[in-house]
């Protein structure tokens, strides 16, 4: 099968009835905390005043026909995102819902998200679990799921720090030579040499490390 390519965008009035028929696709309720139907009317009611709560949702766009594949709702309370997914019969098993659930992740500032998983739901807890979801709980036949967003600015900051932390290292052992080599050039070369042997070492078994 060919890779499908999809688009994430925040959901738009134009995409109001697709929203509709995946909320309340009998599969989509079966799977929910609500199993009751919701009617047309109740969904534009909900839709209408969706700015003003906490919820963020994104649609996953087909990019050759602009057809909606899915949808993920973000229920935010703090430090912590509540999540759900669904998408469309035709889009399913085809490992979209990872790259789709991931995409939109890393579109919401929270700290933690929490998923709520029928236990029977095998598909479902299979995707949270790859995602790197724990499971905390089972509370009236569903699994609480929950896993830390990774913050990889975090990181990057402290990478350039490290970084800037070398490049004066590295200015301070040129100096370190230039005093070894002007005021003893034999012994200097002496060491070096014995350096770059062990360095060669080190790079003999960092080549097994890497077969």
């Amino acid at each position: 099968m060919n890779k499908m390519y999809f688009k994430i965008e925040k959901i738009k009035n134009k995409h109001i009835r697709d929203l509709w028929m995946l909320r309340n696709n009998r599969q989509t309720r079966k799977n929910s905390i609500d199993v009751s139907p919701i009617t047309l009317s109740s969904h534009l009611k909900w839709f209408k005043n969706l700015d003003k709560t906490n919820n963020k949702i994104f649609i996953a766009l087909d990019v050759r026909n602009k057809n909606v594949v899915g949808y993920v709702r973000f229920k935010i309370m703090k430090s912590n995102a509540d999540v759900s997914i669904a998408l469309f019969k035709k889009y399913q098993k085809r490992g979209l819902s990872k790259e789709i659930l991931f995409a939109c992740e890393n579109k919401v500032k929270t700290n933690y998200f929490t998923a709520k998983v029928r236990y029977n739901n095998i598909s479902s807890v299979a995707l949270f679990n790859s995602l790197n979801y724990k499971t905390l709980n089972k509370n009236n036949g569903f699994l609480i799921m929950k896993k830390k967003k990774n913050n990889p600015s975090k990181y990057l900051k402290i990478i350039k720090q490290i970084e800037n932390v070398r490049k004066k290292n590295n200015s301070n052992w040129m100096d370190i030579l230039r005093i070894a080599f002007k005021n003893s050039p034999e012994d200097a070369a002496r060491i070096m040499g014995e350096i770059y042997a062990q360095d060669k070492k080190i790079g003999l078994l960092s080549k097994k490390l890497s077969k």
